[in-house]
């Protein structure tokens, strides 16, 4: 069994993946691979591994349970308070997406900058002020501004205006309810046509490729 698993690693992930030892498990039909100092798990064909706790496919490398996480914490695009946000269309606005952002959120305001170098896309941005009280009187100085959007954009890009909070935050209130309701606990966090979400910092050319893909489908 060994040497079969052995040869069937190396085939399964091209010789990438050398192997120093397999041993059994308590587990039937669960095999441990040491490879050199990892050790990760596979079934008896040797092409499903569990490495770090998720489970891979080794001959396509596809990690399968973020492919399922994917899936659980999706969010139909329609779903979304749409009437709420802010709607920014650059160029013909084709790519769709959607962004939970909060002022006080250091990530947020460097995707900003990124999102505004963008070309051909329609952006929802929504106010979604969760890190600190003072996030919650900006998003109510910007919500209750005569010009929403650029007042927003001023906060993001670090602005701190005074103004006037006394309007109806209901559809503020909204927001922040939408969020509680599907559990997003950081910013920014992106929504895309296709109902994946992206949290926090993604590498701007993984950003780019997801957003083209989700917007073919």
């Amino acid at each position: 069994m060994a040497e079969r698993l052995r040869s069937a690693i190396e085939s399964q992930t091209g010789g990438k993946v050398p192997v120093t030892s397999i041993n059994d498990t308590p587990i039937k039909g669960i095999y441990e691979v040491v490879s050199e100092k990892e050790v990760f798990y596979v079934d008896e064909s040797g092409r499903y591994g569990f490495v770090d706790g998720r489970l891979v496919d080794l001959r396509t490398q596809r990690d399968l349970t973020a492919a399922r996480l994917d899936q659980i914490t999706a969010i139909p695009f329609n779903s979304l308070p749409l009437q709420h946000a802010i709607k920014e269309v650059r160029g013909n606005g084709q790519r769709r997406m959607a962004v939970f952002e909060d002022p006080n959120c250091p990530i947020c305001r460097v995707f900003n900058k990124f999102v505004a170098q963008l070309d051909d896309v329609t952006v929802y941005r929504f106010m979604f002020p969760v890190i600190d009280p003072s996030s919650g009187a900006l998003a109510r100085v910007a919500w209750c501004s005569r010009d929403r959007a650029a007042s927003w954009d001023a906060i993001m890009n670090g602005a701190r205006p005074q103004g006037n909070e006394n309007c109806d935050v209901q559809g503020l209130v909204s927001i922040l309810k939408f969020g509680e309701t599907h559990q997003m606990n950081n910013t920014p966090t992106v929504i895309l046509p296709n109902g994946k979400r992206l949290v926090g910092a993604t590498p701007p050319e993984q950003f780019i490729a997801e957003l083209d893909a989700a917007n073919k489908k």
